[in-house]
């Protein structure tokens, strides 16, 4: 496949090849070349399995590119543990000391994971639930101030509830309970015709990581057209999932020697782009 490119395209499709190359990592087994169209699966070993000019469209990968893994299909649904909110940076709290006013306060955690409160000081509460942190916040004061302590903690303002939208659909908001990626999208005005629909890919943190400063991400390419038409589950989001809608005019495409996703088609740089 001959693909042209204008001086106002190349720019472009480095910029996306590159992002793309450092955002994203393959599978094992058989790759498929279009996520999302009707071209058959290429196993990852033998032959040429982009074939013709397709296979030198692409930059090679340097040896300590920082990749994603990459996962066909949706994420799976998260467990009633997973659902359970845990406090995280920059939530705000609010924490009543019954009987004493004084020790009440409220304030937001720090980006390390930790609250502040009057006499105590700082009190480590990431990753906790609402109930945890209320017998940990008991447990401190019954060791050097109070007698019998009893705490109240609430999560005035949450910031790891949030799901953020990029690409062709851009914003955030924030979930409640069990919410799925159709809920969302329909939330956001739905998926633009600019949008491709096929190619959905949703970057979420892995459970070891997730309330980690720097988590570790995994992709997931959902066709979002096939849940549209009852096909294929709607996954359950959680907080901090970011869900990226690639352009219509932009295919992805497997690498199955970099093990890396990548674009192809070339797209119009913006005025506004600097490299």
């Amino acid at each position: 496949m001959e693909v042209c490119l204008s001086q106002t395209t190349v720019p472009a499709v480095w910029i996306a090849v590159c992002l793309l190359a450092l955002l994203l990592a393959g599978c094992g087994g058989a790759v498929p070349r279009g996520i999302g169209s009707d071209v058959a699966e290429t196993e990852t070993t033998g032959g040429d399995p982009l074939g013709g000019d397709a296979a030198t469209q692409y930059p090679i990968a340097p040896d300590d590119v920082e990749t994603v893994p990459v996962t066909i299909g949706p994420p799976p649904d998260p467990s009633l543990e997973d659902l359970v909110y845990r406090i995280g940076p920059y939530d705000r709290l609010r924490v009543d000391v019954f009987g004493v006013e004084e020790m009440s306060s409220a304030g937001r955690v720090n980006f390390q994971g930790y609250y502040t409160m009057p006499l105590v000081g700082s009190i480590a509460l990431n990753g906790l639930t609402t109930d945890e942190a209320e017998a940990e916040i008991e447990r401190l004061l019954g060791s050097k101030y109070l007698r019998n302590p009893s705490v109240s903690v609430h999560v005035e303002e949450t910031a790891n509830m949030n799901i953020t939208l990029s690409g062709k659909m851009n914003g955030t908001q924030q979930i409640t309970g069990r919410t799925t990626l159709g809920q969302i999208l329909a939330a956001s005005g739905g998926v633009p015709a600019v949008g491709k629909k096929r190619q959905i890919v949703i970057f979420r943190a892995t459970d070891e990581t997730r309330q980690t400063p720097n988590p570790e991400l995994h992709a997931y390419v959902v066709d979002y057209q096939s849940i549209l038409e009852g096909k294929l589950r709607d996954p359950l989001l959680v907080g901090n999932d970011r869900i990226y809608v690639p352009p219509s005019a932009l295919a992805i495409f497997f690498d199955p020697w970099l093990g890396v996703l990548r674009t192809y088609n070339p797209i119009e740089v913006e005025k506004t782009v600097a490299w």
